[in-house]
């Protein structure tokens, strides 16, 4: 099959701010119309200048590039953006497509605030390939990108994503996954199906189904399982009740039992957060309702 020369000829495009999708693992996935992009501006906005160099020089191409990360782009966005308005600029993540989990919002932002055009060129993804192939219902999707470490931030994450009722997607290293077990263990139970997407697209990927309850002991059957990152989708739970429903189980309990202890039965009838809950349940007590 000939390609048409049109779709991949370097060549002149309007200035604005191309949020470019790359590989997330296997370089066949850059689309046409991404390479088009990269090989017609001058200079490439990247999280990781080294990795955008290999992923450039693959495909024979050498533009500018320049650093954008976490730490800078809030100060950079600015200045970058005013160049757009008479250059083409392109941002790239290390792999899939920026912004999710990855940087480039202060710029889309800025763009946005100064009325610069922001181009999509979608493409690869690791949370569109981890949800197709999960074989669960997509109707209603949750996606939680990298949960924070520990603390109560974790939690509370899992716990909206659970209030939602739809399926939820996240990600994680490969070394934390049996942390992250045990949390969804704890957040929806032994039963709940989820699918674990290592290393998608790429030489060693791998697409485990099963039950929580089933992921540890699959996990510890292989010491391939603790290496490289996961996309992990957990299959939707019941929808919680409605706000009329929880408020009775509140003020039951709220009678019963005291506010901490009652928090916490209630966050494991309703799915709602312990910490939300228990200061509904103590403004029931200083309102005279419990």
């Amino acid at each position: 099959m000939q390609i048409p020369e049109r779709l991949v000829a370097r060549g002149p495009i309007e200035p604005a701010i191309y949020v470019v999708s790359t590989p997330i693992g296997n370089l066949g996935d850059l689309t046409l119309r991404a390479l088009r992009v990269l090989s017609s501006v001058e200079i490439v906005l990247a999280e990781d200048t080294r990795r955008a160099r290999q992923l450039m020089t693959a495909y024979g191409l050498s533009p500018r590039l320049i650093a954008v990360h976490q730490h800078n782009e809030a100060r950079l966005a600015p200045e970058l953006v005013a160049q757009a308005r008479d250059m083409p600029l392109a941002l790239v993540s290390d792999a899939g497509t920026p912004l999710l989990s990855d940087p480039g919002l202060p710029l889309v932002r800025e763009a946005i605030a100064q009325g610069v055009p922001i181009i999509p060129i979608p493409g690869a993804s690791a949370l569109l390939a981890a949800t197709v192939v999960s074989g669960f219902a997509m109707d209603h999707l949750q996606f939680l990108g990298f949960l924070p470490h520990k603390g109560s931030g974790r939690r509370d994450r899992l716990e909206r994503g659970e209030r939602s009722g739809g399926a939820m997607v996240l990600y994680e290293s490969a070394n934390r996954m049996p942390v992250l077990i045990r949390d969804l263990v704890d957040q929806c139970g032994p039963d709940r199906q989820v699918a674990f997407c290592r290393e998608m697209t790429k030489l060693h990927e791998q697409i485990w189904r099963g039950s929580v309850g089933e992921a540890q002991a699959w996990y510890d059957a292989s010491s391939d399982h603790a290496r490289g990152e996961y996309a992990v989708v957990v299959s939707a739970g019941e929808r919680q009740g409605s706000e009329i429903d929880q408020m009775r189980v509140l003020k039951a309990l709220a009678k019963a039992l005291p506010p901490s202890k009652a928090a916490k039965v209630a966050a494991e009838i309703t799915g709602g957060s312990r910490r939300e809950l228990f200061e509904l349940i103590e403004a029931l007590h200083n309102d005279g309702k419990a």
